[in-house]
């Protein structure tokens, strides 16, 4: 290296702090533009929320809504160029956008953007003062977070994910601070919105905090039954019916799906219209994978908690373990993975060894790079092996959960040995 090439670097690396925060910057006026751009383009998922809030205000049968042609022409009234359906989301999803129902669709898409725009910041903000990040953390985690596909598809549909999001650090900070009626509101309102905390219900009873689960409960019941006059029982029969017919409909083979469940029935389930190449025509063989898998992370999850009790990392593993068994994570889910990934990120600050940091820059790369993984070019045979680079990063970040509660047990269990090891001497 030549004595200017020498010079150069060290200038480099004297304004690295400064450098980042420039690329912040940048990346920020892109992060806005592309934001702002996509909240004036009619697209799938805001209008479904739209629309299914908009039909309730007019006094519409939700149960109707799992009705896919029905609603699709209810849609295609204000939307024409869009078709979408209800899915499997519950009843109560539909007072989501219920506020904003009474503005027109581009208005709503507006106001629901800057709504996410700011509550993300919020967000995002929280968790850099209350992890501590300092130095060149700031402008680095900032950097990740501005190019986070999750997060560019969650405002190209209109998602709710950045809610959620949000949500979620509000539970994980009332779970770290006791607040339990706090923390079983947040958990139930997740779950009555979008279902997103089904699995925290299990964190709840495996860790014992019987009061905040009870108030989990009290939260879904309230909001059922005080919704129940507009929204009526007959959706939730309909909605019951719906679900159990499509946790196993073979369009969940698709490789948009980034979870086990699609992973097996991919590769082992041949259908003509969702899934033709598969590299094995052996079903049976696929459910009972996905199945074992399934319940291995739950068992291993469950265990890994019960010993943590009240951790950050037990809170971030479980917000992995429910991306990767739920049987539909598609790109905007992961935004909230963004938690788990701060979690990490301290802990491997003070704890992590080399192997460990590989594996935890390779998984979340994997999460928040665009990878065309639904390209037609590796939806077939073999190459489907390499559709499915946000599951790889959550099975990545997952293990790394397992490895680092292990060792904050060990360190547990040591700190416990050596007190009582103190207090016989003392005697």
């Amino acid at each position: 290296m030549s004595s200017g090439d020498k010079y150069f670097f060290n200038k480099l690396v004297q304004f690295k702090v400064q450098i980042l925060w420039g690329i912040v910057l940048i990346l920020t006026v892109y992060f806005c533009y592309f934001v702002i751009n996509k909240a004036d383009i009619p697209s799938h998922g805001f209008a479904s929320y739209y629309t299914a809030s908009k039909l309730l205000g007019e006094g519409e049968d939700v149960s109707r809504f799992y009705d896919n042609d029905w609603f699709s022409s209810k849609v295609q009234e204000e939307l024409p160029e869009i078709y979408e359906i209800y899915h499997v989301n519950f009843p109560t999803t539909t007072i989501l956008l219920l506020p904003l129902s009474a503005f027109n669709y581009s208005t709503a898409r507006i106001i629901w953007t800057i709504f996410n725009i700011i509550i993300l910041t919020i967000t995002v903000g929280f968790l850099l003062k209350k992890f501590k990040f300092q130095g060149v953390w700031i402008p680095l985690i900032l950097i990740l977070v501005l190019l986070f596909q999750p997060l560019y598809a969650n405002f190209s549909f209109g998602q709710a994910y950045v809610f959620i999001f949000s949500l979620l650090v509000l539970a994980w900070h009332a779970y770290k601070t006791d607040r339990i009626g706090l923390l079983g509101f947040a958990i139930g309102l997740i779950f009555i919105l979008k279902s997103t905390s089904f699995i925290f219900f299990i964190l709840l009873l495996i860790q014992k905090r019987w009061k905040s689960f009870l108030y989990a409960l009290i939260t879904v019941l309230i909001i059922s039954l005080a919704s129940l006059p507009w929204i009526g029982i007959d959706s939730w029969y309909t909605y019951s019916e719906k679900f159990v017919s499509y946790i196993s409909h073979p369009s969940l083979s698709v490789t948009a799906y980034q979870t086990i469940h699609s992973f097996f029935n991919h590769l082992t389930t041949f259908n003509q219209q969702w899934n033709p190449e598969p590299i094995f025509n052996l079903p049976k063989l696929g459910k009972i994978l996905s199945t074992l898998s399934i319940l291995t992370i739950l068992v291993y999850s469950s265990i890994k908690v019960y010993k943590l009790k009240k951790t950050d990392l037990a809170f971030g593993l479980f917000v992995v373990a429910g991306l990767i068994v739920s049987p539909a994570s598609l790109d905007y889910h992961y935004t909230i993975i963004l938690f788990s990934i701060f979690v990490l990120l301290k802990w491997s600050l003070n704890n992590a060894a080399a192997f460990t940091w590989v594996v935890l820059i390779v998984s979340v790369l994997m999460i928040a790079a665009y990878i065309p993984y639904t390209s037609v070019k590796v939806k077939g045979g073999w190459l489907s092996l390499f559709a499915y680079p946000k599951l790889y990063g959550a099975i990545g970040l997952w293990s790394i959960f397992l490895f680092a509660s292990g060792k904050h047990h060990a360190a547990k269990e040591q700190n416990i040995s050596e007190s009582n090891l103190l207090i016989e001497e003392k005697k």
